[in-house]
């Protein structure tokens, strides 16, 4: 009982985490950024040097990562879940901004594409070898979720050749990219896979 009121707990200070930073601070920053220079913004609390931007910018990373591990602690999973969520993901987080985000490698890009693309296949592979033997409940809710998966790899196509285009000669006269569809597509993947999650939880409820 009380790993899982400190898994609730937990949850909840992640929450607070991402989501004040992420809704408040975002549109605090958002106005500085429009309207001022780099130089003129080392002067405010935005300084993009400065303590509060690099929480603002690790807000979600962390928040995201206490949640996750309040959920392994609160169904007692093992206790590498935990660990491996905390060390492993937010450092790898850490890591790529601080120090690999700086340089522009397009065999990472390749190879990151590839294990995604192939990620996604070997789901989809899975998903019809596991749902054909389920109940119809169960079936719908996995349908959700596909569904989902299949807006995140329209989403990862689509970020990859906007991103590659602020690279490239071929595109360094174009207009800078203005990604909506990306943004579209993560909200409806997160709305679809939430969806799932609901349809499964009533399906055992019943």
């Amino acid at each position: 009982m009380k790993k899982q009121t400190i898994a609730i707990t937990l949850f909840w200070v992640g929450f607070l985490i991402a989501t004040s930073i992420a809704i408040i601070g975002t549109g605090s920053l958002m106005s500085v950024l429009r309207n001022l220079t780099r130089e003129e913004i080392s002067t405010t609390m935005w300084n993009l040097d400065g303590p509060l931007f690099m929480f603002w910018a690790f807000a979600v990373p962390l928040g995201a990562v206490l949640a996750v591990i309040a959920a392994f602690v609160y169904a007692r999973t093992r206790p590498v879940f935990p660990w491996l969520t905390g060390i492993g993901v937010l450092g790898a987080v850490l890591a790529m901004n601080i120090l690999w985000s700086r340089v522009y490698s397009p065999l990472l890009y390749g190879i990151g594409g590839v294990i995604i693309l192939i990620s996604f296949f070997v789901i989809v592979w899975i998903w019809l070898k596991k749902y054909a033997a389920l109940d119809i409940q169960e079936r719908i809710a996995g349908s959700y979720r596909l569904i989902g998966y299949l807006f995140w790899i329209n989403a990862s196509w689509f970020l990859c050749g906007e991103t590659s285009k602020l690279h490239l000669k071929a595109f360094e006269n174009d207009p800078m990219p203005i990604p909506s569809e990306i943004m579209v597509f993560l909200v409806l993947g997160w709305v679809f896979v939430l969806v799932g999650e609901y349809k499964s939880r009533q399906s055992k409820s019943a």
